[in-house]
């Protein structure tokens, strides 16, 4: 499982980037900072797709954004669809 939290702007295409790599994901908001500075944040879940699929998928989110960066966690998940 992948987590990708980006500055929530641009949401649209964001969703819409997502859209374009993948069959599902999660997108929550939420509050981050960075440097000191609160801003709107998002949270994007993606499950069972590619390392690569999800780093082609932030640098997108982080060019649309103009961001400095994106955050990208790899995290460890066992799932069950019930």
């Amino acid at each position: 499982m992948y987590r990708i939290l980006t500055e929530d702007k641009n949401r649209e295409a964001i969703l819409s980037i997502l859209d374009a790599h993948v069959e599902g994901y999660t997108v929550t908001p939420s509050i981050g900072s960075w440097r000191g500075v609160r801003e709107a944040s998002l949270a994007i879940d993606l499950l069972g797709v590619p390392k690569v699929t999800v780093e082609s998928i932030a640098a997108e989110i982080k060019a649309r954004n103009e961001q400095e960066s994106v955050l990208v966690l790899s995290l460890t998940a066992q799932t069950t669809f019930v």
